[in-house]
């Protein structure tokens, strides 16, 4: 990838905010629940979203009561849910920052990565250092959950090229996948009031394998994988993966 390429996320996220709009309320609030379940959560806990977005599971937690601290690196998410917050009469502690340079230690009871949020930096080294870092947010005993593509299914199931209308709002992506580093390289096609602008992304895919061993090279112990909210197991034809790491007590 081009230098120019390198940061992709700070142009590509707040321009394609409708991406959001395709997952269904149901979907975010199941899994909101399986979250909650899975972490142990309940009412007064604490927990990291990061990235947050524009709070689709940030929402739904502070609503049960669990204190919510939410990091994105893009302004415009971090705006849209401070108002939905307010309007809802919810406290969430939103901070802008990039992934790689969270600093809190042992300050959370529970934290998550989600919806394929991993991954986004060319470094190896930055995208371990993200594990890192919530790691070191954690308490002792404290649950991380990293929800995230399953890169053997995509290769069974490469697509080159998707499409999905948002209100006026037209987009094309066409990717690629690159084998030598299992990066997905796309080009989205933004089309909007006659107007089209073209934006890059990429985004390194990772196997069940290979995210255990991030996991345990950070530090993370007790760790289970799944292919689905109903616990099944990781196959090369579950889609998405929820893994469960805990940080040590001792």
């Amino acid at each position: 990838m081009t230098r120019k390429n390198k940061d992709w996320w700070k142009e590509f996220f707040p321009v394609f905010r409708p991406i959001f709009n395709v997952i269904p309320a149901r979907h975010t609030n199941a899994e909101a629940r399986y979250i909650v379940k899975k972490l142990g959560l309940s009412r007064g806990k604490s927990f990291l979203d990061c990235p947050c977005g524009i709070g689709r599971i940030s929402i739904p937690l502070a609503k049960q009561g669990i204190k919510i601290t939410g990091v994105d690196i893009t302004r415009s998410y971090l705006d849209e849910l401070s108002k939905k917050a307010a309007g809802l009469n919810l406290k969430i502690n939103l901070i802008e920052s990039d992934m790689r340079r969270i600093n809190f230690d042992s300050k959370f009871d529970a934290a998550g990565n989600l919806w394929t949020s991993f991954g986004y930096f060319d470094k190896e080294s930055d995208n371990l250092l993200v594990l890192k870092r919530i790691y070191r947010a954690l308490k002792p005993g404290g649950k991380f959950i990293l929800h995230i593509m399953n890169r053997d299914w995509i290769v069974r199931n490469f697509r080159a090229n998707d499409w999905f209308e948002s209100g006026r709002m037209k987009v094309l992506e066409q990717r690629r996948m690159d084998l030598a580093d299992s990066a997905i390289d796309s080009f989205w096609y933004y089309i909007k009031g006659g107007v089209e602008k073209v934006y890059r992304t990429r985004i390194r895919m990772y196997s069940y394998h290979e995210l255990l061993e991030m996991m345990r090279k950070t530090g993370f112990t007790d760790i289970k994988g799944y292919g689905s909210m109903k616990d099944e197991p990781i196959t090369w034809d579950r889609r998405m993966m929820f893994i469960i790491g805990s940080k040590p007590r001792g």
